[in-house]
């Protein structure tokens, strides 16, 4: 009997050693809903295993699905006991507590985190959120405004009628890019602005403007558009189970700049310098240079936005070439074939 139940142990531990295995290679993998539904079996037969519950609370914070992380925050933080589960658990509240609205709890998080030695991987994401959400020190002396939509980040040296010009027409581009969306974000942009014309900021290690709209944050330069980084965070949060291609997503983010321009015209002179196979560019997610890619993308987008607008925004939420070829019932080629003629006249 005795040998009879070292052998069932031995088996049953191997096996769940296996589904950790499976789970951890599909949250590698970015397969989200995968690796919780292999968690939720491993913890039907053992609901304390904390690695296991704070691999379910990191898939639901890659999904954006911060209301069902939340569940498994307070599960970690009852199972949590040496100090990297603190620093993996704290991290992650910080990021779902976020994700949710609730700034201070979130902030309250990252500085308890700060304080706990973790593992050299949970230290780096601490860090990185650190810079994207704005509790890292250096956003100490910044300026802040609220609007309706918007909590707007500014550095210090940008002057108090910059600040109002920019809090006036980045509410304003809210207001029209989600008109025409109609999406419901869980929380207000976060927007920062630095004060700087160039591209790269060396701080963030990136290059402005950038937009996290899992988080609705964007960070910005002082002299970009008023609507590219809002509507990459509107179309976003139109459906969080979202697919995007960036042809589409950054074409969406210039065709709702907000800019008072002819697309096309501009998309044409591009064009006539540099020919492209735009089903090629679209379906193989073919690397070009922004200042090819952005105008072109923005206009077809554009044209596909004026063509039937029910159907864009179902690409909106999938946007690979092959979910287009349902959505416009075959005819996308066409279409394709009708906008590159336009590019050529």
């Amino acid at each position: 009997m005795k040998n009879s139940l070292i052998i069932f142990f031995l088996a049953f531990s191997t096996f769940v050693f296996s589904q950790k295995k499976e789970m951890v290679e599909a949250f590698l993998k970015g397969n989200y809903n995968i690796t919780i539904e292999l968690g939720q079996k491993i913890i039907e037969t053992e609901p304390n295993d904390f690695e296991t519950n704070l691999m379910i609370l990191r898939a639901y914070n890659e999904k954006s699905d911060y209301t069902n992380a939340y569940v498994y925050v307070q599960k970690c933080k009852s199972l949590m006991k040496q100090n990297w589960e603190k620093s993996w658990t704290l991290t992650e509240s910080a990021i779902t507590n976020f994700g949710i609205g609730n700034i201070d709890e979130a902030r309250k998080n990252f500085n308890e985190a700060k304080q706990i030695p973790g593992t050299k991987n949970s230290e780096k994401k601490l860090k990185e959120i650190g810079l994207i959400l704005g509790f890292d020190e250096i956003y100490n002396s910044w300026k802040i405004r609220d609007s309706k939509n918007i909590v707007f980040h500014f550095e210090n040296k940008i002057s108090d009628e910059e600040i109002e010009k920019i809090v006036s027409t980045r509410q304003k581009a809210f207001d029209e890019i989600n008109t025409y969306f109609n999406s419901s974000l869980p929380k207000k942009i976060d927007f920062f602005v630095w004060n700087q014309k160039e591209n790269y900021n060396e701080y963030l290690n990136n290059s402005l403007g950038f937009t996290k709209p899992n988080y609705c944050v964007s960070h910005n330069r002082i002299n970009q558009t008023s609507g590219h980084e809002i509507a990459h965070n509107i179309s976003f949060w139109k459906n969080i189970e979202n697919i995007r291609t960036k042809f589409i997503n950054e074409g969406i983010g210039v065709c709702f700049d907000q800019q008072k321009n002819d697309k096309l015209k501009i998309a044409k002179e591009v064009y006539k310098k540099n020919l492209l196979d735009i089903k090629e560019v679209w379906k193989n997610q073919t690397k070009l240079n922004d200042d090819i890619l952005y105008p072109i993308s923005g206009a077809f987008v554009e044209y596909l936005s004026n063509y039937d607008k029910n159907k864009f925004l179902k690409l909106v939420e999938n946007q690979t070439y092959e979910n287009a070829e349902k959505i416009y019932d075959g005819k996308i080629d066409e279409l394709i074939s009708e906008f590159s003629e336009k590019l050529k006249r």
